[in-house]
């Protein structure tokens, strides 16, 4: 039983906060089929989630740091 609550657990961790997965997805599909429209890609691995997460926070990350220390709105 406490198998089945550990892997309920792990399954529900969101890997990738800061992205809607099923958009980001849907959008790679999308640019593969027209910029590499020899290959015929029709799914999108979690490991290509995970680093377009990673890419996006330190985005963030590099926006915070070169914003100006004034005010309390990120422009």
């Amino acid at each position: 039983m406490e198998t089945t609550e550990m892997t309920d657990t792990l399954k529900s961790v969101n890997t990738t906060p800061h992205l809607c997965r099923s958009k980001v997805k849907q959008t790679a599909l999308e640019i593969a089929a027209a910029i590499r429209s020899a290959n015929k890609f029709n799914r999108v691995g979690m490991s290509f989630v995970e680093r377009i997460e990673a890419k996006v926070r330190a985005a963030i990350r590099e926006e915070v740091r070169i914003h100006p220390s004034k005010g309390k709105t990120l422009l």
